[in-house]
């Protein structure tokens, strides 16, 4: 019985380590959008769309078994200086998770990619060109 009770407790200790933490955006939040090797700035830092990496989220007016993604390849700079590159995941189902999407852990606030725009419809594709990035800046709760 305690070999019982303490495998059931791993077990729910490792599935709650592995959940995923949701993102809110919330009134302290900062958000700017950035095109395609575009750059946009936040105090000292910069963020810059490097790369569409892959686009597989789902189309609009397609019936589709899994909703898909868009990852993305954003570029971190301070004060000009390059920082790190970091690949950020997008689902299609508008969901955000830290584990996905944080791009940056700064001292006091977070940088986030939340959305991609524009959604895919039909089987036409998007040029790179064209696609926009929302970088949310989230100071960090005290």
């Amino acid at each position: 019985m305690k070999t019982l009770s303490s495998t059931l407790l791993l077990s729910f200790a490792f599935i709650a380590m592995n959940a995923q933490t949701p993102v809110v955006k919330d009134s302290l939040s900062i958000s700017a959008s950035v095109g395609f090797h575009q750059k946009v700035d936040f105090e000292d830092y910069e963020v810059k769309f490097k790369k569409l990496v892959s686009d597989s989220r789902c189309p609009k007016d397609v019936m589709c078994i899994r909703a898909g993604e868009a990852k993305v390849l954003v570029s971190i700079y301070k004060k000009g200086d390059f920082l790190q590159d970091k690949e950020i995941t997008i689902h299609a189902s508008g969901y955000v998770m830290e584990e996905n999407n944080l791009a940056f852990n700064g001292t006091d606030f977070k940088i986030y990619g939340m959305t991609l725009k524009p959604y895919p419809k039909g089987t036409n594709s998007i040029p790179e060109q064209d696609y926009i990035l929302e970088v949310v800046f989230q100071p960090k709760r005290l």
